[in-house]
């Protein structure tokens, strides 16, 4: 979404000038990760108390300079207006325009307990209209395909630079099996997302051995090559919406993927890795949110993978491989449900035994190690509280009747943030901290969520760079 609202932006404002719009993928909702995710958009009508809460949330992390901070919201103040300006209808809600604020709490309300950090969304679904923004924003780029070529299966590969000055001057890509060099007039954004499906930067970044990426498919860190080709400084790189634990199939072909709510529902059983030990509070759920006048350094859940690790809230590492174990009444109450309507044994996710000693046996795990793990956690859940890991009092369920199942998993998460840094123009910066002329970035790609991430950061960091960097790149700003 980067991309588009980069492209509409030239289209809307930029006084006839024309873009050439690149998507690797071959959907034109793009292949990265915008159109899987909720269509929720940070927003707000409140610039000087929504810069506070931003500024908060930059946490221990002081990367991201006040400027950034300030050029960050006063875009978000410009949301609404600005999808109205393009055409937008009914069909958009505007939190603070609700009576309730469209039900919208902050991800973070103990820094600051006003509801001034508010999002908009679409929500056509009865109307028939959009339902994402995406949609929408993918209709204005063919509205306007006289200023935006846009191309499916393009592929960028290197970017022009000049040795003397250091200017970019365009860039080389691959479509349909041909290599084009492309003159950029005014300058080059960059768009490109994560890295979320190139295994050596994740393990380099993350060290995330096997984790699966939840969304789209195309985001292998190509930008962040062609950047360190012309020795762009990157920043964040260990930046990561994630680890949550979630099914695979034993060969490790399935993976419940394009669903994030899968990973945050194992509240019916106990996760213990390949030593048959629980190992951290495995209940997912943003209900932290409700708590606002609870001390919050003491509660648990997880807020986009970060964890309550020593009453802060931190990046969870997970091991490759854990396992979901529960009985069978915690089967009956639906704990495969996210896999669908299917034996889960059968179709090879998981095994079950009439005893513990068994399942171990089948999960490879010391059985006497399980066992007393079962039998711990079957204690907590009698006394009505866990001390172990502090689970919430309502997701404990004993691990009582047989048959019982263990289903394997893996991490998944559901992008990562890391890039090349930019200012507050949008402008990517060199090795000394210096703008390479006419480059930019937008949205995750190089992101500027350093700390605690909020919800609807990504899509509202899409619109927000997408046009301030063509507004910079144009000279119109």
């Amino acid at each position: 979404m980067a991309g588009t609202t980069a492209a509409v932006t030239v289209a809307a404002e930029g006084n006839g000038a024309t873009c050439l719009l690149l998507e690797k993928g071959d959907n034109e909702y793009g292949g990265g990760n915008s159109q899987y995710s909720a269509g929720m958009i940070s927003a707000t009508n409140d610039y000087e108390n929504a810069l506070t809460y931003f500024k908060a949330l930059r946490g221990e992390n002081d990367t991201v300079s006040d400027e950034i901070c300030e050029a960050h919201i006063t875009a978000l103040t410009e949301h609404a207006d600005w999808l109205r300006s393009l055409g937008a209808g009914d069909d958009l809600v505007v939190s603070w325009e609700t009576e309730d604020n469209d039900g919208y709490v902050p991800e973070y309300p103990e820094l600051c307990p006003t509801q001034y950090f508010g999002r908009i969304r679409f929500n056509g679904e009865e109307t028939g209209g959009f339902t994402h923004v995406q949609q929408f924003m993918v209709s204005k780029v063919k509205e306007n395909s006289d200023t935006v070529t846009h191309l499916l299966g393009a592929r960028a590969l290197h970017l022009f630079q000049d040795s003397d000055t250091n200017e970019i001057l365009g860039l080389t890509y691959e479509v349909d099996g041909k290599t084009v060099n492309a003159k950029a007039n005014h300058g080059v954004i960059m768009c490109c997302g994560g890295f979320e499906n190139n295994s050596e930067m994740l393990q380099n970044y993350h060290k995330s051995y096997g984790a699966h990426p939840l969304a789209g498919l195309c985001n292998e860190g190509d930008g962040i090559t062609m950047c360190a080709e012309v020795k762009a400084h990157m920043w964040h790189m260990n930046g990561i919406a994630g680890f949550n634990n979630n099914f695979s199939t034993l060969d490790g072909s399935g993976f419940a993927s394009n669903d994030g709510g899968a990973a945050i529902v194992h509240d019916l059983g106990i996760i213990v890795g390949t030593h048959g030990r629980r190992y951290y509070m495995e209940v997912g759920g943003y209900n932290n949110k409700k708590l606002t006048d609870d001390d919050l350094r003491v509660h648990v859940g997880h807020r986009h993978g970060d964890q309550n690790l020593g009453g802060m809230w931190m990046h969870q590492q997970l091991p490759p491989l854990s396992w979901y174990v529960f009985d069978q009444a915690a089967m009956d109450q639906g704990a495969t449900k996210k896999l669908g309507d299917i034996d889960p044994v059968a179709e090879a996710w998981g095994y079950k035994d009439e005893t513990i000693e068994g399942l171990a046996s089948q999960m490879d795990v010391p059985a006497e190690e399980l066992s007393k793990t079962i039998a711990h956690w079957n204690s907590l859940c009698e006394a009505g509280e866990d001390l172990a890991f502090y689970r919430p009092s309502d997701t404990l369920f004993p691990i009582l009747q047989p048959p019982f199942y263990a289903m394997k998993m893996i991490p998944n998460f559901l992008n990562t943030n890391g890039g090349p840094e930019r200012s507050a123009k949008g402008e990517i910066l060199d090795l000394d901290r210096n703008p390479i002329p006419h480059l930019y970035g937008a949205g995750e790609f190089g992101s500027i969520w350093s700390d605690m991430y909020n919800g609807g950061g990504n899509l509202t960091e899409c619109l927000a760079w997408g046009r301030i960097s063509v507004r910079n790149c144009l000279g119109i700003a």
